[in-house]
């Protein structure tokens, strides 16, 4: 496979993912995106896993992420779809490739064992998080919407002297927020420059409160999308709704509706994700061959193979924490490369060609093959409400061929997302430790940037 067909199939891969991110990609970290204000719950949809990868920097989600590293450049690319109420409720499908700095594929892999080049990963599994949350919508969507109300009061509130919005910590419901907002309006009516009062303001918030009292005792999300149309000119009172916040923020800003308006049925902290993948691997590099029991340096061959394997996979989700699992078995290759010359002499004159190949048609055999990883996202170390947060995995790969020997890989990516966005801009850093026991390949140590589009950890999925 030439490289710029490779190129061209990754940067396709690459624009249908990041076209279907806008329905598939989620930006919501474990529980944290609970309703709508719109009268439904709905944690949006988000295909990201720790494990799906176990050489990339960052586990193959709906996205693409591009590494460059001091021998050439790495990109991987996937898509998936998520089936609700289905006993294998998702797809994914991921690409990885590697070119080196002359646009050739490389011939060995980030862990130097295992087949390298091109690598795909085809999988089909069942997520805990991927159902229909049918009292959790209901219950939600019925705390969101007075929530939204309490807002809009709280929105009216501003428009008040100085000191003088209404508490409405106390508001056990919508009628209760617009009782407080007209206690408050009549008590405290919005003044102008000159101290007097301001008709155009009290006149607004006046039919803010009418129009919210009118609804209140039997409130619709029909009842929410026509007091917002109404608000349209109104800019800082339209925020309320072009600007929903989230289901624990709300509850914790609310608490007496909380405690009145329950949310039930609602996901554990604690979700799981089991999948079942195919990994195809197309790898090729130059060789001699061995002809009677000596290399032949004059003739160049070029061995091409796709090597198979399968993997199953287990991820948990805790909070901000990932971790996943991996294990499989499947062909790989060892190839180690070195300088291949060929002389030729003509009377005094010696001329010297060479070229990088190996000696000898590689051999693949089955190997195990395991991985693990422990995301953090965000890290802990910032406020709340900065504009980037940084996030960190630990990765760390095993093969075994059954040959004798092993490799292993330690990978730590730590990188900055945006704090919300539907396809977060990844950029980070990653180390890279690799222990080999060949000593023709021995240990190395590289250093990765990479940059790409992330979704963060899933929430669950209702449809």
């Amino acid at each position: 496979m030439k490289a710029r067909h490779l190129l061209f199939w990754l940067v396709a891969l690459a624009a249908i993912s990041a076209g279907r991110a806008q329905t598939q990609g989620a930006s919501a970290t474990g529980q944290s995106q609970g309703a709508s204000a719109s009268g439904q719950s709905q944690s949006k949809d988000s295909s990201t896993d720790a494990t799906q990868s176990i050489v990339s920097p960052l586990g193959m989600g709906t996205g693409a992420t591009l590494a460059v590293t001091q021998k050439g450049t790495d990109v991987t690319a996937a898509i998936a779809r998520q089936m609700v109420n289905s006993p294998i409720n998702f797809w994914q499908v991921g690409v990885f490739g590697s070119l080196n700095k002359n646009g050739q594929q490389e011939i060995y892999s980030s862990s130097d064992a295992d087949a390298p080049g091109f690598k795909a990963k085809v999988g089909v599994g069942h997520s805990s998080m991927i159902r229909t949350w049918h009292e959790w919508n209901a219950s939600a969507g019925v705390f969101m919407l007075h929530a939204w109300c309490v807002d809009l009061v709280a929105a009216v509130g501003e428009t008040l002297p100085d000191h003088h919005a209404p508490d409405l910590k106390t508001a056990a419901d919508c009628r209760q927020a617009v009782n407080i907002g007209r206690q408050a309006l009549a008590q405290f009516p919005p003044v102008d420059l000159a101290g007097n009062v301001d008709q155009k303001n009290m006149e607004v918030d006046q039919d803010v409160l009418n129009r919210l009292s009118a609804a209140a005792d039997h409130l619709t999300g029909q009842d929410q999308a026509n007091i917002c149309s109404a608000l349209a000119s109104s800019t800082k009172l339209f925020q309320t709704c072009t600007n929903p916040k989230g289901l624990n923020d709300e509850q914790k800003k609310y608490p007496a509706l909380a405690a009145n308006k329950k949310v039930t049925g609602e996901p554990s902290e604690l979700q799981w994700k089991a999948w079942a993948s195919w990994l195809p691997t197309v790898t090729s590099t130059p060789y001699r061959p061995l002809v009677g029991g000596v290399y032949d340096l004059s003739n160049k061959q070029n061995w091409t193979k796709l090597l198979n394997a399968a993997v199953g996979d287990v991820a948990l989700y805790y909070g901000r924490i990932a971790l996943g699992v991996e294990g499989g078995y499947g062909q790989t290759a060892k190839i180690v490369t070195q300088n291949v010359c060929n002389n030729t002499v003509s009377g005094t004159y010696t001329a010297q060609q060479c070229d990088i190949a190996m000696l000898g048609e590689p051999k693949p055999v089955n190997s195990w093959l395991a991985s693990t990883t422990l995301q953090i996202t965000p890290l802990p170390i910032l406020a709340k409400g900065v504009p980037l947060t940084p996030g960190a995995e630990v990765t760390f790969s095993y093969t075994a061929p059954t040959s004798g020997g092993h490799s292993s890989e330690l990978a730590v990516p730590i990188y900055l997302a945006p704090a919300t966005s539907p396809l977060s801009f990844v950029i980070g850093l990653q180390p890279t430790w690799d222990w080999n026991t060949d000593p023709k390949v021995g240990n190395k140590f590289s250093v990765t940037l990479f940059v790409g589009a992330r979704p963060p950890v899933p929430a669950p999925v209702t449809r």
